[in-house]
């Protein structure tokens, strides 16, 4: 080996080494950071969190109705409570669930000549319309009369969507629109409309909900074979049971004037007239419960039954049904499970049997 070869070697070796040395080096001092950086103590993120700040109270300002008043800023001592309010009654029905509405309004009270406008314009409609007028000024609304004179500002006319006789249809709707519409330009009123599609849509509910509940319970109580029941006899059973004979031939059971729970009707043709019923002879009698419009719901019904047992106990007579099967106690009590179904359904709409709502919507 040369000496030139030795001095390479030697080189190469101290080359080498140094560069052992540079890395040992960088490798210590990143050892002392880490370590110091170490020392300090560990979080966790998910249970280190920066404290939350209390929600705020709720606002009573927020809410329809303010519960308590906030006592002023400047005094230290709570404001006194508002004095109670007085108890109101249930609210009253609201007819217009089943209506098509439209309303016109005016600066000035309405001249007779405008109401004899309105009158003629909804006199083709399909459908019963009812109109009112109020002052304006936050007046009930009443029914318009034809001598309303002066005092109206605004109207509303009523388009009733659905009854025993028939629906409101889409075409029905937009003609009712058109024609206020009409009316309104003649007379130089401001027109607020119903929307057609809408009011067509609840009328096929409400159509639909008839369909659901609009039925009849009857209770027939027959005379044996060869027998006849007397109408003097009848008169004094349905009077000792609180039933008046009215104009149409049936006897009707009240809860109160004009509102109707069951009726007691003549098997046979004749109806129950005064003058004739003394002489009158029948080989059964019907006792009737029109189910939407009887007032007091199930009452009514359970009122009838007892009733209708009365009378078959008296005149010796059997309760059947429409088929002329023996009515049993078992068969009441399924009647009376159907008709609680049907009286949940009126209620979840909010229509009370025989209110006003379930008098005009099963009318006709």
């Amino acid at each position: 080996m040369s000496e030139l070869q030795v001095w390479l070697l030697v080189l190469g070796i101290v080359v080498i080494a140094g560069v052992y040395a540079f890395n040992w080096l960088q490798e210590r001092s990143h050892r002392r950071r880490a370590e110091a950086a170490f020392d300090m103590p560990r979080q966790d993120i998910l249970m280190e969190r920066a404290p939350v700040a209390p929600a705020p109270a709720p606002r009573f300002e927020d809410t329809q109705e303010l519960l308590l008043p906030e006592p002023p800023p400047e005094e230290s001592a709570p404001a006194p409570r508002p004095a109670p309010r007085p108890m109101r009654g249930p609210p009253e029905p609201d007819e217009s669930t089943i209506d098509c509405t439209a309303f016109l309004s005016a600066d000035a009270p309405f001249p007779q000549s405008a109401f004899d406008e309105l009158a003629s314009a909804t006199t083709a409609f399909a459908r019963p319309v009812r109109m009112f007028g109020t002052d304006g000024a936050g007046g009930a609304w009443v029914p318009l009369a034809e001598d309303s004179g002066m005092r109206y500002r605004r109207l509303k006319v009523a388009m009733q969507l659905a009854d025993r006789q028939g629906v409101a249809t889409r075409v029905d709707l937009e003609n009712f629109a058109d024609t206020i519409t009409a009316v309104a330009v003649r007379i130089g009123a401001a027109a607020d409309l119903p929307d057609p599609a809408a009011c067509a849509e609840r009328a096929k509910a409400l159509d639909d909900l008839c369909a659901d509940v609009d039925i009849a319970v009857g209770i027939n109580v027959v005379a044996h074979a060869g027998q006849k029941f007397q109408g003097p006899t009848i008169q004094a059973l349905a009077q000792a049971d609180g039933l008046k004979l009215q104009a149409d031939g049936l006897f009707h059971s009240e809860a109160a004037p004009g509102a109707t729970q069951f009726t007691l009707d003549n098997q046979d043709t004749e109806p129950f007239f005064p003058e004739t019923i003394k002489a009158l002879n029948t080989s059964g009698v019907t006792f009737l419960l029109d189910v939407p419009r009887a007032n007091g719901g199930i009452a009514a019904f359970d009122r009838m039954v007892e009733v209708a047992r009365r009378f078959a106990d008296s005149l010796g007579g059997t309760l059947v049904d429409d088929n002329r099967q023996i009515l049993s106690d078992a068969g009441l009590d399924a009647t009376r499970r159907a008709l609680l179904g049907v009286y949940a359904t009126m209620d979840e709409r909010g229509i009370e049997p025989g209110g006003p709502v379930a008098l005009r919507l099963f009318s006709g």
